[in-house]
């Protein structure tokens, strides 16, 4: 989903500086078995900068729409996202006094509801894991700025969670 940070020193953030925002996000789950379901979050973020160039980030998402496809076994199934969390370090790049890149790792934790029409099964599964991701920002006014990022939030053997993000972050 989601992703990452507030004013970056190019736009003017100093050690000490808080940041809040949130931003909608396009996730991709893809399986091992060939099935891409793409969900739709809404992540939001609370960051502090430890250094003009380093952040500490927290995030908490949820799912606003889910998606569903058809299976080879017959029927569909069906993902909606109860929850995304995760705490992150971000390092920032200034381009020019009003544009920075960022790049982020943590840690995060997922959990979703899978339902199908074939046999009627309901799950809910909960998984934890290492991400990182990269983005861009621009300032808007001298607190707000917008943002867009692509994150890995998990990578596991059987499946992998992307999210492609855009959103906006006040700085204060």
């Amino acid at each position: 989903m989601l992703l990452a940070a507030s004013a970056t020193p190019a736009l003017g953030a100093d050690a000490g500086d808080t940041y809040a925002g949130g931003g909608l996000g396009r996730v991709s789950y893809d399986t091992n078995a060939d099935v891409t379901l793409n969900p739709t979050a809404i992540v939001g973020r609370l960051g502090y900068h430890v250094t003009d160039y380093i952040a500490i980030e927290a995030r908490l998402g949820v799912g606003l729409s889910s998606d569903d496809t058809a299976i080879d076994s017959g029927g569909n199934v069906e993902i909606a996202l109860k929850q995304l969390a995760g705490a992150y370090a971000v390092g920032h790049l200034p381009i020019t006094r009003g544009v920075s890149v960022y790049g982020l790792a943590g840690f995060t934790y997922g959990r979703a509801e899978f339902t199908g029409s074939a046999g009627g099964f309901s799950d809910t599964a909960n998984d934890t894991g290492l991400s990182w991701g990269i983005g861009s920002e621009a300032a808007l006014t001298d607190r707000i700025s917008g943002y867009i990022e692509w994150a890995s939030y998990l990578d596991q053997d059987a499946y992998t969670a992307t999210a492609i993000t855009a959103g906006a972050t006040y700085g204060f």
